[in-house]
Parts: structure tokens; sequence; C-alpha cells
């Protein structure tokens, strides 16, 4: 039995921090040099986890991040649109001060889509399914699945993993970029570990204080 390591993507230039920051959705954008830097940083960290194989999102943002985590691991990696975040449409791209109140209707009304975009439940769909279907796959391998995410993805596993209420979702913040969650299951029971840190001499990742079972 092995475990699953979800990451999020190193920065962009649309990640500015504060009152500049912009919707990525699905934006097909790069990261940016602090970006490739988090990126080389997952990919040190994983490099001696028995990476199986990299699962990405098929946006460029995190098809980079594989690609530099498939250099230190030597895995294959494996695109697919199911790890895209929620596609926000027409607010894709504004700052997100500017549209925090549609996004918090939109939040309130999880049924509804954003214009040019989908609803909250269309996004939580595709991504719980995926997201069930690598965890049956890490719970039959023997070493460690990565798949590489966006951060409104990793605000959702929480709930996907607890079978918990699908109908919130924070409209702000989550996991940084070049973060790594830990999702395994112990004693039968699915468990989500945050604060992931690097031990180098046992070439292990361990978990932080947090745990969701």
């Amino acid at each position: 039995m092995g475990k699953l390591i979800l990451v999020r993507h190193g920065r962009t230039p649309l990640n500015a921090p504060g009152n500049d920051e912009r919707l990525r959705g699905w934006l097909d954008i790069p990261l940016d040099e602090h970006g490739l830097e988090e990126a080389e940083e997952a990919g040190e960290r994983l490099r001696d986890c028995g990476v199986e194989v990299i699962y990405s999102s098929d946006l460029r943002r995190a098809r980079q991040t594989a690609e530099i985590v498939r250099r230190h691991t030597k895995s294959p990696v494996l695109a697919t649109h199911e790890l895209r975040p929620w596609n926000l449409g027409v607010f894709t791209g504004q700052r997100v001060r500017d549209i925090l109140p549609f996004l918090n209707q939109l939040n309130q009304h999880p049924s509804l889509a954003a214009p040019s975009g989908e609803s909250y439940h269309q996004f939580y769909g595709r991504y719980a399914a995926r997201l069930t279907k690598l965890m049956e796959l890490a719970d039959a391998a023997t070493g460690t699945v990565v798949a590489i995410t966006h951060v409104r993805n990793l605000l959702a596993t929480k709930s996907i993993v607890e079978h918990g209420d699908r109908n919130r979702v924070p409209v702000k913040g989550g996991p940084s970029t070049g973060t790594l969650l830990v999702i395994e299951r112990l004693h039968g029971v699915w468990t989500m570990r945050d604060q992931v840190q690097y031990l180098p001499m046992g070439g292990q990742i361990q978990a932080g204080l947090r745990a969701v079972s």
C-alpha cells in the first residue's frame, strides 16, 4: 500500500500577493522564476520517495511543475483536464479583490455556473471522481503516486477525503504554491496530512501536525 501526494504547482506571474492577486482559473500561464524554483524544491523533496507515476493538470503551470518533478524522480507524467481548477469563466484574469462578491455568490449558490464557466458542483464532481481514482491507485501501489494540481482542488480535497459537505468552499486562501499534501489510508481510514517536511537522512516524507480522517 502506497500513498498519494498532492502538489500545488509553482508560482505564476498572476499569484502576486495582496491586492494584486488575479484569478488564474483555466488561463494557460507559465511559472515565473520563483515558481520554477518551487518546482525544483518539490522535485528534490520527492526524489527519494519511490514515486511510481505523476499525474498532472494539463495546464501549463502544472505541466511545467510535473516535468521538473519528473526529472528528479524519473517517473512518467500523465496529464488530465480533470485536475484543472474551477473554471470561473469571465472572472478569470481579474483581480481577486474586485470579483470577491461574485465569488461569494457562486459559493452560496454552488449549482450556479460562472458565466462561460462551470458551477462549483460541476468542478467538485469532476475533481472528486479523479481524486477517488488516484486514491484507489495509491492504495494498490507499492510506492507513491503524485498529482500536480491547483489551489482550489487542494481546498476541496479535505471534504472529498472526509466525505464532508461539498457545498462549502473558501474563495480565498489555501496552501501556498509548491505545497505538498499527503493522503494515505491508515488502519482502513483515509487521512490527509499537510505541512509536509522532507527528511534528507531517511529519504522519507513526514507530515506535520494537522491530520483529518
